[in-house]
């Protein structure tokens, strides 16, 4: 019997001995940037302590935070393959993001690949690598550590979030590796310390730019955002800043940095153009890269991956982001009461709000056939004003919006990163966010949940900001209308099932003339306001080189208008639970 025992321990722990008893992958990089005006850098990937015959390396179809497939593989030639002693190995293409290399169980084998990357992002003073366009990674094997070492032009320098050890630059497992873009050029570095940590500012622009303003204005950002979760979960952090050419701007949330980009002209003339975003993506560094859904982590690279959480992900993101420029001084309380009141006219001019719940617009982000669609930024962001304005009215400023986020994030991050399941922790389940608020809170939230989020009731602005002190004036506008998207006098969009479907109106024809009287870009509207409700409307159209004339009944366009402002009966209480909300106690 005894002996039968030793028998089974020893079956139960070789499995665990031969486990240790095999090397970790080791997966390291080698990015050639010296000839940046051709177009390409060469990438050479380098894989150690193999124990496999075959090994898959792909390349992902899509990037975190852009819920967008994109095909990075369309960027990649001249795959080949080598081993340790040189010799070529067999690669083949197993389909357009994934290759298979017979390695013959040789324990050093690498990659060698071409990218082509867009002028934009390479020339002759810089090239910006986002991460998942640039690095292949081992199938099956992603939690190896990853490292690169960078062949650059003559005096250009490295801005990155990755770990560095003299030349060498680190991170953990694959998907924190390629979580830290890279700006490599000749850009100009700004640095600061607040709350124990340090922050640099990588800043690519065009010409020169007010740098201690935007230093100043980062430290305001970070220092508000910090108080909330009580300090920074890192020890650097990054602004990647791009300001040059184009239309537009952008931004992108990493564990531990930010790329962002804003046109040159707009940051030049005023850098704090470029606190909204900066503010959003950094408060993402809690909200969405550790508080997070529990299928965004660890991803799947491969194909699209939904979740009904966007608008929290996302838009409350907006929301903490656009209040802390309030709290901090960055804006004024005028500033900010007309940011909500815009956004509340975005929402309510969208008439997609009242037919796509924000959590189904949130799932289908990725089928872009189907937009437009409600924008789940807008509403989130209008949701977590609701959420936080109703906690702090019903327990007299004692539990906010705020308690609610740090549940989360000690709940399902830093709690389980100490019990080892994640260094940052797991994601919360679908119902997670409802439960968070109802623990927060000691209320139950599903009834505002079922009507708001998963529905499609319109938001009780008036019974939720007017007890906290705040007076929402809602004007409807309504004019005659075609039921149309007009640009210009083209039509871009026509609603199906709508009168003018039913019409015969197509996107794409030209309104020539309404009731006989011809119709400009400059004119249309006007001739429009003219019309009646219900009226019998004449529309000629110009249909590639034909001329069609139909008939319909004039509809109503809807625009809505808002102002936010604080009551002018406000009590003295409310007083003190908007002077908290707004951060008015707090000296800056």
């Amino acid at each position: 019997m005894l002996l039968r025992r030793l028998a089974i321990l020893l079956l139960l722990i070789s499995p665990v001995l031969s486990q240790e008893a095999v090397p970790r992958l080791g997966v390291a990089f080698v990015v050639d940037v010296t000839e940046p005006e051709g177009g390409k850098i060469r990438v050479t990937m380098g894989v150690s302590q193999n124990t496999e015959d075959v090994v898959k390396v792909a390349i992902p179809a899509w990037a975190p935070g852009a819920y967008r497939i994109v095909k990075y593989c369309k960027a990649v030639g001249n795959v080949a393959a080598r081993g340790k002693d040189g010799a070529a190995l067999e690669v083949s293409s197993l389909d357009d993001q994934t290759w298979t290399v017979k390695t013959a169980r040789t324990s050093s084998f690498s990659v060698s690949y071409d990218l082509t990357i867009d002028r934009s992002r390479l020339n002759k003073d810089h090239c910006f690598l986002a991460g998942p366009d640039t690095y292949l990674y081992v199938v099956g094997k992603k939690e190896a550590p990853c490292s690169v070492r960078f062949r650059l032009p003559e005096g250009w320098k490295v801005g990155t979030g990755l770990d560095r050890e003299g030349d060498l630059f680190k991170g953990r497992d694959y998907d924190t590796f390629i979580d830290c873009p890279t700006e490599l050029g000749k850009f100009e570095l700004l640095e600061f310390e607040q709350d124990k940590a340090r922050y640099e500012l990588v800043i690519h622009a065009k010409g020169p730019v007010d740098g201690p303003k935007l230093v100043d204005m980062c430290r305001k950002i970070v220092r508000e955002q910090n108080r909330l979760f009580g300090g920074p979960p890192f020890e650097r952090y990054v602004f990647l800043y791009h300001f040059m050419d184009g239309i537009g701007g952008r931004g992108l949330e990493h564990l531990n940095s930010t790329d962002i980009m804003m046109m040159y002209p707009a940051v030049k003339a005023e850098p704090l153009l470029a606190a909204s975003v900066t503010s959003h993506e950094y408060f993402h560094l809690w909200n969405v890269k550790r508080i997070r859904p529990f299928e965004l982590g660890p991803f799947d690279y491969t194909q699209p991956v939904r979740s009904k959480a966007l608008w929290f992900c996302e838009g409350v993101t907006s929301y903490f982001g656009d209040r802390t420029l309030a709290r901090c001084g960055i804006w004024t309380e005028a500033t900010y009461l007309a940011h909500l009141a815009g956004e509340v006219e975005a929402l309510q001019n969208n008439p997609d709000r009242k037919v796509t719940a924000v959590e189904k617009a949130s799932q289908v982000v990725w089928d872009r056939k189907d937009w437009p669609r409600v924008d789940y930024y807008n509403k989130g962001e209008l949701l977590g004003l609701l959420i936080d304005l109703k906690t702090r009215t019903r327990s007299a400023g004692k539990r906010t919006f705020d308690d609610v986020l740090r549940y989360l994030n000690e709940t399902y991050c830093v709690q389980p990163a100490r019990e080892g399941k994640g260094w940052i922790g797991v994601g919360f389940p679908e119902d997670g966010i409802l439960k968070a608020l109802n623990v927060v809170t000691g209320e139950n939230w599903g009834d505002f949940y079922s009507r708001y989020v998963s529905g499609v009731e319109e938001l009780p602005y008036s019974e939720v900001l007017g007890p906290a002190g705040l007076a929402v004036d809602l004007t409807v506008n309504r004019t005659p209308d075609l039921g149309v998207d007009l640009r210009g006098t083209v039509i871009g969009s026509v609603p199906p099932g709508g009168e003018a479907a039913k019409a015969g109106l197509r996107p794409g024809d030209r309104v020539a003339a309404l009731n006989d009287v011809e119709v400009t870009r400059s004119t249309i509207r006007e001739e429009l306001s003219n019309l009646k409700v219900g009226e019998e409307v004449k529309v000629r159209l110009l249909r590639d080189e034909a001329v069609i004339e139909v008939g319909l009944k004039a509809g109503v366009k809807e625009r809505t208008s808002c102002k936010i402002r604080r009551s002018p009966s406000i009590t003295e209480d409310q007083k003190r639970l908007l002077d908290d909300w707004l951060g008015k106690r707090k000296e800056f």
